[in-house]
């Protein structure tokens, strides 16, 4: 990279051009008086302690007291990882400032939904939706598709995947105790791809491009709790319900506890284990949407097109318990942990 280009990214970093000057050159020199910094960099000798001072204010040099004053310049991996950092911090706690903002006045969430232009941004975006998820990840994709995840799937033990595609074998790189894989069942494969995290992100698209259209490519990224909620329950009740399971979860050797999100994949995986399980359940009274949280053991579980629940016993009552969106059971579900 040449000199200019690294002086233009420290200024994208915040540095001014006679601080990013200083700082390449300590780097050449090593530790140095403020003459001979003047004299490599051209900074002109009234600036230029000034220049250095801002710089150890900012982190990038440290002052070696002394006859002459020396000045090293701090290891760049320290530095910028420390950049990294406080960057990372603020874009942070500015999303939820806004967020915050948003739900003052509409009292819900910003809905977000997108076009994404070009195959690699689709790709791209399904690789962050695995790479960020805490909990599940559903997949109903073809597996010309799915091969380009695999890396992204492979990494990550510590959630559960669901995955539907034309399956002619399954390879080793999805046989993990945390993946169940189901095989295409026909018709309903011809609707939609998806790839949906927890119920935070959520990306579809059609017909998979030739190479010579890959740029006109088009898919949709959704990050709306309620918007999501509905694709995954699509996702069941299209999908997965009209497809043959061909690798079950191998509950038993899963690390315990492991929490879920979405109500059909909680009972997915209860289907691959004996009940009654101990649980703890974080929701809301239906009612009167009061927060609840219920810790006891999943003793039975309903499933249907229509319907999704489980029957929790704790402290002595018996509830029923479904989703988000719930209204005919007593507890709204919105994190399902598994105990044991």
């Amino acid at each position: 990279m040449r000199e200019d280009e690294i002086i233009e990214k420290l200024q994208r970093l915040g540095l001014t051009k006679y601080e990013s000057l200083a700082y390449i050159t300590l780097l050449k020199l090593g530790p140095s008086k403020a003459t001979d910094i003047t004299k490599e960099s051209g900074i002109p000798h009234t600036r230029v302690y000034d220049v250095l001072s801002s710089l150890h204010r900012k982190g990038f040099v440290d002052v070696m007291q002394g006859s002459p004053r020396l000045y090293k310049p701090v290891n760049p991996e320290v530095v910028l990882e420390k950049i990294k950092e406080d960057f990372i911090e603020d874009i942070e706690n500015l999303k939820e400032a806004f967020l915050d903002l948003y739900r003052e006045v509409h009292g819900e969430d910003l809905p977000e939904i997108w076009t994404i232009q070009g195959f690699d941004n689709t790709v791209e975006r399904a690789e962050y939706v695995i790479r960020t998820a805490k909990h599940e990840v559903l997949i109903n994709t073809p597996f010309e598709f799915l091969k380009l995840l695999k890396s992204e799937i492979r990494a990550r033990k510590d959630i559960i995947f669901v995955i539907i595609s034309n399956f002619d074998e399954v390879p080793d790189w999805l046989r993990g105790d945390n993946i169940i894989l189901a095989r295409s069942g026909g018709a309903p494969w011809l609707m939609a791809s998806w790839i949906i995290g927890d119920i935070d992100y959520a990306l579809f698209f059609g017909a998979l491009p030739k190479d010579r259209r890959k740029e006109k490519f088009y898919s949709f990224w959704a990050k709306s709790p309620k918007i999501i909620q509905n694709y995954m329950h699509w996702f069941y009740t299209i999908y997965l319900d009209n497809s043959e399971v061909i690798k079950p979860l191998n509950y038993d050797k899963l690390p315990k506890p492991f929490s879920l999100v979405n109500i059909r994949t909680l009972i997915t995986v209860l289907k691959f284990s004996a009940l009654p399980r101990r649980a703890e359940v974080i929701g809301k009274l239906v009612d009167t949407k009061e927060p609840v949280t219920l810790d006891g053991e999943i003793v039975e579980y309903e499933y249907t097109p229509l319907t999704a629940n489980i029957t929790v016993k704790a402290g002595g009552n018996s509830w029923k318990v479904g989703g988000i969106g719930s209204y005919f059971e007593d507890v709204e579900g919105e994190k399902f942990i598994l105990l044991e």
